[in-house]
């Protein structure tokens, strides 16, 4: 009782009745459950309650087609995978053209043949199975991938003294966005946020090559234009034609409030005064990284006050909704309007406000600093 509770559950929708039980009493000798409708209305429901394993649909229905029945489960779901094979007399080659378009991989044209149908559900159920298997392992690795690259970026928690809150949401869960806090002296942080060309998954594989570089470079010892300037240079020998990052390097001062600013072709940074004021968009030139060898970048220098903000971030969070200025004015206002909150309450509410589209197709991030 227990196999035949798991075995595949073929959905037949069909109004001819004599169809139906034919279908349903070989289907059931081979081992197949079977749920069945007659019309285009009782299929969608039966079918959105049951999720079944296979649908065999009659093309000519009462109430419609069964193409208009396969658009609209495909319409409604795009993780849609159930196999729908198309019945019907009709055999000219339009007809099983219009079935493939709307989403059907199979035509099996009456009078239904047992032996054949049978052997074409199972051969579909078989590349469903494997499908489904090559989704689930696809899964694990990009799981697996997901949580080594979230090793590669520290929490506020590693670094108390760096006063920093962070929110990134990463569409494909590992994704070209990336950030780094590193101590580099007393009361001394540097701070990266960058972004990888592209939004598959190869550009995550590239932050760790960026992790790698900066924690190689950052230091005392070193600028943070000449971090920037050498993180280049190694990157032009390491991705592959047409990639690049851009990104904004932040050396902060926590006792003097100094802070040394590289932007590389990335967003500017906003300052938030603690005292009254107008907050500050450090809007900076730059050459992308990674990109040439003769790249220039923006260099700014600023002083925070105590209780000042600086906010980095990538373009997904601008740019998910209206035009690039109308994203930014939105952030600003956000981070503004957020000045008094705690720094790690602020942040996740200044992106649920500036994030207006419910898909976001494009990784987001954002940064707070705090002096």
């Amino acid at each position: 009782m227990q196999g035949r509770e798991h075995s595949p559950l073929i959905f037949v929708v069909d109004d001819d009745a004599t169809i139906v039980r034919t279908i349903d009493g070989f289907m059931r000798r081979a081992g197949f459950r079977t749920e069945s409708a007659s019309d285009v209305r009782s299929a969608l429901k039966e079918i959105r309650a049951r999720r079944p394993d296979l649908i065999l649909l009659d093309v000519n229905l009462p109430d419609g087609s069964g193409f208009d029945v396969c658009r609209t489960l495909n319409n409604e779901a795009s993780a849609f995978t159930t196999p729908v094979l198309f019945i019907s007399a009709n055999e000219d080659t339009p007809t099983k053209v219009k079935g493939f378009e709307v989403g059907g991989v199979d035509y099996i044209t009456k009078p239904i043949v047992g032996a054949e149908v049978l052997a074409r559900v199972r051969t579909h159920l078989r590349l469903k199975r494997a499908y489904d298997r090559l989704a689930e392992l696809q899964a694990e690795r990009l799981q697996k991938l997901a949580s080594a690259q979230r090793n590669l970026m520290p929490s506020p928690e590693d670094h108390p003294e760096a006063r920093f809150q962070v929110s990134i949401c990463q569409v494909l869960k590992a994704g070209g966005d990336f950030y780094d806090v590193i101590p580099t002296g007393e009361n001394v942080v540097d701070y990266l946020v960058a972004d990888a060309s592209g939004h598959d998954l190869a550009a995550s594989l590239w932050t760790a090559s960026l992790k790698a570089l900066a924690a190689e470079y950052a230091g005392p010892l070193n600028l943070p234009i000449e971090i920037v300037r050498a993180i280049n240079s190694s990157l032009r020998h390491i991705l592959p034609r047409g990639a690049f990052f851009t990104l904004i390097y932040a050396r902060v001062n926590q006792q003097t409030g100094r802070v040394s600013l590289v932007n590389a072709g990335h967003p500017p940074a906003i300052v938030s005064r603690h005292a009254a004021g107008e907050p500050t968009i450090l809007r900076q030139e730059g050459d992308v990284v990674g990109a040439f060898d003769d790249a220039v970048f923006g260099v700014a220098e600023l002083i925070l006050q105590p209780g000042d903000r600086l906010f980095l971030y990538t373009d997904g969070l601008i740019e998910n909704g209206g035009t690039y200025e109308e994203g930014l004015e939105r952030l600003v206002k956000a981070c503004v309007a957020r000045q008094n909150q705690p720094l790690q309450n602020a942040i996740p509410a200044i992106v649920d406000e500036v994030v207006v589209s419910p898909s976001p197709a494009d990784d987001t991030l954002l940064m707070g600093v705090e002096r």
